[in-house]
């Protein structure tokens, strides 16, 4: 059975099937937020306050201005040099046609109802949309992707794998070039890491390590306001004892 649904921003009614490709059952969705919730959490709010980027975590890519049906929904995308007031304002959907371009970085989260589909269909569609980075995280440690992290780039119209590096302790490390981020898995949680200091973006993890640095200069500062007055009740001692030893003599 199909339902009717309107293009927004085409005013073309298109019959929108039900079900027209693999959505993960609810239990899927159990399965695959833990594992998204920090890396697209991190990303979105890296990117929230640009307006020349739109990030977001739902909604559907339409890529055919004819057919409605023609459309799919990454678990996470991002578009750079786009008027993200407009899209957000405008178009509950990322519709290429009118937006003027495909976006630029996607993500899929395994799950088992959609595993293949992410592999296999959506992997040549987002080649096709010349989408220029996709990245695939399995929080089964690989069990449906086959590994934990896998990011491909677009060279000439086919994606190329990037390189991943397995660190001493065994986590898996994997550069997006045109983020400039790493994306890192340790076995039980994914995060993204600044290249440049090897730590989190995760907002959680930065107010964290800002507030235990402000404690830790709060503390540095306390303990050199006791040494001064330390320092300072010691003196007055010594002044106290040497007057009293000259009003002896």
């Amino acid at each position: 059975m199909a339902t009717i649904g309107t293009i927004a921003g085409d005013r073309i009614s298109k019959p929108f099937p039900d079900i027209f490709y693999e959505e993960p059952e609810p239990e899927d969705r159990l399965q695959q937020f833990p594992y998204m919730w920090k890396v697209i959490d991190a990303l979105y709010h890296r990117y929230k306050d640009r307006t020349d980027v739109f990030a977001t975590g739902g909604g559907f890519i339409f890529y055919n201005p004819a057919n409605g049906n023609q459309r799919v929904a990454p678990d996470f995308l991002i578009a750079f040099d786009v008027d993200a007031d407009y899209i957000q304002k405008n178009l509950p959907n990322f519709l290429i046609w009118v937006i003027g371009k495909a976006p630029d970085f996607v993500i899929e989260v395994a799950s088992e109802s959609t595993a293949a589909n992410d592999l296999g269909h959506k992997r040549d569609l987002y080649s096709r949309l010349g989408i220029t980075e996709y990245w695939r995280f399995d929080g089964t440690d690989g069990k449906y992707y086959g590994q934990p992290i896998a990011g491909e780039r677009l060279i000439d119209g086919v994606y190329q794998s990037c390189e991943l590096h397995i660190e001493p302790d065994g986590s898996i490390m994997g550069h997006s070039e045109l983020l400039d981020l790493d994306f890192y898995w340790n076995g039980r949680v994914f995060d993204v890491l600044d290249p440049a200091t090897g730590k989190s973006i995760d907002r959680g993890d930065v107010e964290r390590e800002a507030r235990l640095a402000a404690e830790t200069r709060a503390e540095a500062e306390r303990q050199t306001r006791l040494a001064a007055e330390t320092r300072e009740r010691e003196l007055l001692e010594t002044i106290e004892r040497l007057r009293r030893q000259q009003t002896n003599q």
